[in-house]
């Protein structure tokens, strides 16, 4: 019993210090997800009326690209959540009601993730089209009538958003295309969008050549996507890390530090 004891306090010990090395090279995206559910819920805990939670919600549906109305989004979370707290209610009152909010924070988690996921794809389609762009007007031309040349070519979701706006801006009485441009980039979150409806009005309003701003635009979406990649494959790379300390690191720190506890607890007697 003693030498059991002994190494259980080893493999702790070995456990503190692994844990230790961990905590302060990881990671952890999950705190964006949990910065995210705070917010949701200060802005949910503000509104008075069941007509702005469901705006905010149908607004988040909107940005993740799902084609459901807030009404069946809140009653497949409602039932999803009935069924985990009916399945909890069989271990116990206390796994019930965690089983019941963890449909709500599972289906928030899923709402924020598809609207991370399909604002990386709009900002990943977005250089490729700023590059061509750059081209077109290269060859002279108006830059809208580049735009709209340059969204016929690719085959994306946000040139098709692109293409369906400038043809609505030729309407008479009609929006300009910088200002449902500027709507489009704030529904979205994109900043790069905003800077390129600055670029269009200022080359329309007061005739400036709009391929440097162009080209300086791309450039820098360029360098974001690289740095994000940098810190993606840092973020792999802790993710490999952690298995490997569980299943190699652990076990020796354990054996390595079996002495010392051994004689620890002899001194201790």
């Amino acid at each position: 019993m003693p030498d059991a004891l002994t190494a259980v306090g080893a493999i702790a010990a070995g456990a503190l210090i692994c844990g230790s090395l961990l905590i302060t090279g990881h990671d952890r995206p999950g705190l964006r997800a949990s910065r995210w559910l705070v917010q949701m819920g200060v802005e949910f805990g503000g509104a008075t009326h069941v007509d702005a939670v469901r705006r905010r919600l149908a607004r988040e549906v909107k940005r993740a690209g799902w084609n459901e109305t807030p009404e069946r989004l809140v009653t497949m979370a409602c039932a999803i959540s009935l069924c985990l707290g009916v399945l909890g209610a069989a271990v116990s009152p206390l796994v019930a009601i965690l089983g019941f909010f963890a449909g709500y924070v599972t289906f928030a988690v899923a709402l924020k993730a598809a609207v991370d996921r399909r604002r990386r794809r709009f900002s990943a389609e977005l250089v490729p089209l700023l590059e061509l762009f750059t081209l077109e007007l290269s060859g002279g031309g108006s830059a809208l009538s580049a735009l709209g040349s340059v969204c016929v070519q690719i085959e994306s979701e946000m040139a098709n958003d692109l293409r369906r706006m400038l043809i609505a801006s030729q309407v008479a009485g009609s929006a300009s295309f910088e200002a449902r441009l500027i709507e489009y980039a704030d529904e979205h979150e994109i900043s790069a969008l905003s800077s390129l409806a600055t670029i269009l009005a200022a080359s329309r309003d007061y005739g400036t050549a709009a391929s440097q701003g162009v080209r300086a635009l791309a450039t820098d979406l360029r360098r974001a996507q690289r740095r994000e990649l940098i810190a993606q494959s840092r973020r792999a790379l802790n993710n490999v890390l952690l298995p490997a300390a569980v299943a190699v690191l652990l076990p020796f720190l354990g054996v390595l530090m079996f002495p010392a506890v051994s004689v620890l607890q002899r001194s201790l007697r």
